[in-house]
This record gives C-alpha cells, sequence and structure tokens, in this order.
C-alpha cells in the first residue's frame, strides 16, 4: 500500500473503489488526537451522515476481499471508512491551527492526488459516484416528502373525532356564539383545541367542542327553559334565542 506524507506523517494511502478513503484511527493519528477521538465524534454525530455517500461500515469479509486489511488493526470486526465529505463533517469541529492545515493536506494530496486512473477505474469511479449522487438524492427527496407531508398535515388540521367548531354547533343550535360557550360551560361539555394553517400559511388555532354532548345537554336545555316571548329563560342559560329550534 502506498503512503502519503501529511503532518510529517506517513499516512497510507487507502482506495476503496478507486476513491481515497480514511479510517477513524488514521485521523486520529494525522489529527494528533487521543485514540478513539474520531470515532466518539463519528458516533455522537452519526445521524447527520449518510452511508455509501459519506461513510461506510465493513464487515471483517468487506475488508478482506476489498484488500483494505492493512487499513485496519487485526481481526477488526466492522471498520467505518469515510471518503472526503464524511472526513470533513467529522473534522468540522476540529478547529485549531493544526486542524486547519492537516485538513487543508489531507485535501489536496490525499484525496485529490493521485495516479492516472485507466479507463477500467475511471468508469468504476464514475459509476461508484453516480450511486453515491443518487444516494444523497433520494434522500433528499424523502426529507422532502416527510417535510411536505407534515405541512399538509398541519394545513388540514388533525380535529379529534366527533368534535366540531363553535361555527358548526351555533348552526346546529340556532344560539349565539357566547351563549353555546355558556352552555358548554354549564354542563361541562368536553373541549379541545384544533391547530390548522391559515390561507395565508400561519399556524392558528381555535376550540372545538364534542358534538354529541353538546346537542344532548342542548335538548336537555330546552326540555327545561321557559318561552318568553322571541325568548327563551333558563337558570343556566338565562335569556337567549334559538332561532329554528320549534324545527328541530
Amino acid at each position: 500500500m502506498n503512503t502519503v506524507i501529511i503532518n510529517n506523517k506517513q499516512l497510507p494511502a487507502v482506495e476503496y473503489r478507486g476513491q481515497r478513503v480514511v479510517t477513524l484511527a488514521m485521523i486520529d493519528d494525522v489529527h494528533q488526537r487521543p485514540e478513539g477521538t474520531a470515532r466518539a465524534a463519528f458516533n455522537r454525530n452519526r445521524s447527520h451522515f449518510i452511508e455509501g455517500v459519506d461513510f461506510l461500515e465493513m464487515t471483517a469479509d468487506v475488508i478482506r476481499t476489498e484488500s483494505l486489511s492493512d487499513a485496519f488493526a487485526a481481526r477488526t470486526a466492522k471498520g467505518i471508512i469515510l471518503f472526503e465529505s464524511g472526513y470533513l463533517m467529522l473534522t468540522k469541529p476540529f478547529n485549531d491551527d493544526l486542524a486547519w492545515q492537516v485538513q487543508r493536506e489531507l485535501v489536496n494530496s490525499y484525496f485529490r492526488t493521485r495516479a492516472p486512473l485507466t479507463e477500467i477505474e475511471m468508469i468504476a469511479a464514475m459509476a461508484a459516484d453516480a450511486v453515491r449522487q443518487q444516494k444523497r438524492l433520494n434522500h433528499v427527496e424523502e426529507q422532502i416528502e416527510t417535510v411536505t407531508e407534515a405541512v399538509e398535515n398541519i394545513k388540514r388540521g388533525t380535529m379529534r373525532a366527533g368534535y366540531v367548531g363553535y361555527r358548526q354547533v351555533v348552526a346546529k343550535s340556532g344560539m349565539s356564539d357566547a351563549k353555546c360557550r355558556n352552555l358548554v360551560n354549564a354542563y361541562r361539555i368536553p373541549t379541545d383545541t384544533h391547530e390548522f394553517m391559515t390561507p395565508d400559511g400561519l399556524l392558528s388555532r381555535r376550540a372545538i367542542v364534542e358534538l354529541e354532548p353538546f346537542m344532548a345537554a342542548f335538548r336537555q336545555m330546552m326540555s327545561e327553559a321557559e318561552p318568553r316571548g322571541t325568548r327563551w329563560y333558563h337558570p343556566k342559560m338565562g335569556l337567549f334565542q334559538a332561532i329554528g329550534w320549534e324545527v328541530r
């Protein structure tokens, strides 16, 4: 395996299918960090890395068949290799002077400098790059679909089954909005809050009420109410109108 001098250290030129890669141990070594620093940083931020694009996790069999045994300690059961993007993401928090120097040397003298590719290697590299780009696009598309679905759900709102807004109970009872709320409070009818997106894209909320208990309480209240001219009277409601009650 060829070597490259980075930060006065001999670094093995590890390649995977035509691309230079680094291991976590190599990063610790060249950045002069305690053993395990790179692994801890990778594990801590793993959710931000895309497998097949930024890194690959390799089994012992793959390490052997891909001729990467020299890049890992003997009897390694699983190993992580990082492509250039993964290396740069992992070392992003490294901002000391040495880190800046090493990053520049690794990018210019390691990842992006190698012997000219043969035609077969070029085709293989292009194919591998196309696969990585497609995986990245698929990942982005999945994120867009998730966000789009979430936005649509917010726009539609998620009203609990059996609940309606006060506009609906006003229409069904013929009472005013204030009297409908009076009845809800007087008879302790279950209520909730409904979140939805307004046409201008703002998140809004409104009170909703369980319909069946509301109508049951309304009918009970009307059976007890006294007609007073064009209005009705009930001890819990005071004077109120119930327009169209007679035809309900």
